[in-house]
């Protein structure tokens, strides 16, 4: 009787942790699988620092410029992102160069593709008459962070719908930190 007892109990604590471990299976999900691209990138860049223009106003650092960036997505998901920008702006002519590569994450839904990157490597400012934060133009290690979203047109080509970074760059006392919003045209190379 008491070997029935336990054999009832056993069987029943194998029933319900059957039960719970098959909920918990997933389906197998398939994701559509993204190409690698080549992105040129319009940007419009507003710097944290300003210029006092006059006693009472200040004037602040815009740029505009453009830049080239290659995403490998060999390792989908996951993909590894090369870039090069440029800007120019006002006031005193302020000049920024970002050479930069890292790592990003992006997933393809139907046509769109949001992604998000964090990326490094040097960047280069300089100012006409070199009145800005330093002597002479200047190096130095840049962090960037971006989000944003793709929308294909063709199996080719595509729009970057926008992209907003967030670039640190190691210039002044505390650093310098610029926010940025972009817009593009994709071209997705074969698999």
């Amino acid at each position: 009787m008491k070997t029935w007892r336990y054999l009832i109990t056993i069987m029943t604590v194998a029933l319900f942790a059957d039960c719970a471990l098959f909920a918990q299976a997933r389906k197998q999900v398939s994701y559509d699988w993204a190409a690698d691209q080549l992105t040129p990138t319009f940007f419009y860049t507003v710097d944290d620092y300003s210029l006092q223009v006059s006693l009472t106003s200040l004037k602040r650092t815009r740029l505009t410029g453009g830049g080239v960036e290659y995403a490998s997505r060999h390792f989908y998901p996951w993909e590894i992102v090369g870039s090069v920008q440029y800007s120019v702006g006002q006031p005193l002519g302020q000049k920024l160069l970002s050479i930069e590569g890292g790592a990003g994450y992006c997933r393809s839904l139907k046509h769109w593709t949001p992604f998000a990157r964090i990326i490094g490597g040097a960047a280069r400012t300089s100012s006409g008459e070199l009145m800005y934060l330093y002597v002479a133009p200047k190096w130095g290690l840049a962090l960037n962070t971006s989000i944003g979203t793709d929308y294909q047109l063709t199996p080719r080509w595509g729009i970057r719908g926008v992209q907003l970074q967030n670039e640190y760059l190691p210039y002044g006392s505390r650093g310098s930190v610029n926010w940025s919003i972009g817009t593009g045209i994709t071209y997705h190379f074969r698999p």
